[in-house]
């Protein structure tokens, strides 16, 4: 049995972008290296299934397609979709009904959605759109996307000429999804397009867009084909503007971005079957504050919002509040801009810049509101953390410095210094990414 181990991307100029894994208990990262040579196989996007790692990369004479590797084994099988040299790019991987499910695409069937079984090597079609048509005119098929386990259904997006791009409903084992068809007639609805999909109190929420709403936000029950609209702003208009990474329930309650032409888009959030949102207003007026990175900790609501007093900053939402404390580690108009908010090992940890120390890494304690700066890149140069991910016990991360170039670092609970895992040796970059555990 191998031991546990942190998969990720990274890349040097011996070997390019291949697949790498630090073992538990280790501080030194293995290459299997797919295609030997500078070119590289870049590896993305890691999921598991029975033990099996599956991932999309690249071979000459392949293009990029489907692999799956055992635990321990540096030789990863090939499960070819298209023949030959042109790449099917595989993507979008879920697991559902043990087993696994993805976008790949073809000359023959365009984009379309694959299952394939642990047992096999040999993907099956589930061709939604076999007219040659599609979502844009780069892309051909049905285009599926934003899949999403709910009450025993595979729920996702996908395109068919007579109806848009729709929500569906697959069934394990069925090769025929069921369309929930929102905007009828050939208009897409788009569901997801902005925040996914989310569950909260047995229902399924996302946003679509019509014609006669605008982007709004609908709730769909068990075994129905029928979503229910939650009218924020009555008319075309429609409730959401921008990209927001997501909702997150707190204290009871489903909180978003939402927007009104009254206070432009603010914190907004539901309480249990309701349909009226409650907007809390925190750029006062129709000015937008933009919350992002909503992120439930130690009772307490965090996230990120914008005002032209204190640009982007942290705030805070205690539980039964409806007034966001700010936390401004850049006083004044200056942005210190929070981003990546990760909860590991009972702290709250998140990258954001200041004048005085570049783009660092920052933890709240538990019991404490104020966060403490790990100051990766001493002097005002950045670090930039990023990707982070939890492995044997410690925080692993992305992050820069004068030594070491963009390397993996691991943060150990409580600690101030963390360690360099340091795959392209000396001040180059491996960038590394794509973080899966296993």
């Amino acid at each position: 049995m191998s031991k546990p181990s942190l998969y990720f991307n990274a890349t040097t100029e011996e070997h390019g972008a291949e697949l790498y894994y630090l073992p538990q208990g280790g501080a030194r990262a293995t290459l299997i290296d797919l295609i030997p040579g500078p070119n590289g196989s870049d590896p993305t996007g890691f999921i598991t299934l029975e033990d099996q790692i599956y991932f999309s990369a690249y071979a000459p004479g392949h293009g990029y397609e489907l692999y799956s590797l055992a635990p321990g084994s540096h030789n990863p099988t090939l499960i070819e979709i298209e023949s030959g040299q042109e790449s099917s790019y595989p993507h979008n991987f879920t697991v559902y009904k043990g087993q696994l499910y993805f976008t790949a695409t073809t000359a023959a069937n365009g984009t379309e959605l694959y299952r394939l079984s642990p047992e096999s090597n040999v993907p099956t079609l589930i061709d939604i759109n076999p007219d040659r048509s599609g979502p844009n005119p780069y892309i051909v098929g049905s285009d599926p996307k934003n899949f999403h386990t709910y009450e025993g259904g595979l729920y996702f997006t996908a395109f068919t000429e007579a109806r848009g791009e729709e929500l569906y409903r697959l069934s394990g084992g069925s090769n025929k999804p069921v369309v929930i068809d929102i905007n009828p007639g050939e208009r897409s609805s788009m569901p997801g397009i902005f925040g996914d999909f989310t569950e909260y109190k047995g229902q399924l929420y996302f946003t679509a867009d019509t014609a006669q709403s605008g982007v709004e936000l609908y709730r769909l029950s068990p075994g129905s084909t029928k979503p229910a609209l939650i009218d924020m702003t009555p008319g075309s208009a429609g409730s959401f503007s921008t990209y927001f990474n997501g909702f997150e329930e707190f204290d009871g309650k489903l909180y978003f971005a939402g927007f009104s032409a009254k206070t432009g888009a603010e914190l907004a959030y539901l309480d249990g079957t309701s349909r009226t949102p409650t907007i809390i207003d925190i750029n006062q007026g129709p000015a937008y504050s933009f919350p992002n990175d909503l992120t439930a900790f130690r009772g307490n609501l965090y996230f990120t919002a914008s005002t032209e007093e204190h640009g982007t900053e942290l705030y805070r939402l205690p539980r039964g509040s409806t007034k966001p404390v700010l936390i401004d580690l850049n006083p004044g108009s200056a942005s210190s801009t929070p981003h990546d908010l990760t909860v590991f090992k009972g702290s709250l940890y998140f990258t954001a810049s200041s004048k005085e120390h570049g783009t660092e890494l920052y933890r709240i304690s538990p019991g404490k509101t104020k966060p403490t700066l790990i100051d990766i890149n001493p002097g005002t140069a950045d670090s930039s953390p990023s990707d982070f991910a939890a492995f044997d016990g410690r925080l692993y991360f992305t992050a820069s410095s004068h030594d070491h170039g963009r390397e993996l670092h691991g943060l150990s609970p409580g600690s101030q210094k963390p360690s360099v895992i340091d795959i392209n040796a000396g001040v180059a970059d491996s960038y590394p990414h794509e973080y899966f555990t296993l």
